[in-house]
């Protein structure tokens, strides 16, 4: 009779595989939180208009800031032409 395999991970294969995901983790959270890559004119612009561009991160929450307060502002306008 034959006998049935049992197929199992091994450790070092657990950890090989743990190993990857940690550095493309690593990778990806570095990407996210490293400064952008924004040539000096258009990182002037966005000052200026009081966008944050230390990181990707705070520059898309203060562009979404922005764009709330403007759509607010719209909102307001519409409001009061009722």
């Amino acid at each position: 009779m034959k006998e049935k395999q049992v197929r199992s991970f091994s450790f070092i294969e657990i950890i090989i595989v743990l190993t990857i995901i940690l550095f493309l983790g690593y990778k990806l959270l570095n990407l996210y939180f490293k400064q952008p890559a924004i040539d000096p004119e258009t990182n002037r612009a966005l000052r200026e208009q009081g966008i944050d561009t230390t990181n990707y991160k705070t520059t898309a929450d203060t562009v979404r800031n922005k764009i709330e307060n403007i759509q607010k502002q719209h909102l307001d306008q519409f409001n009061e032409i009722k």
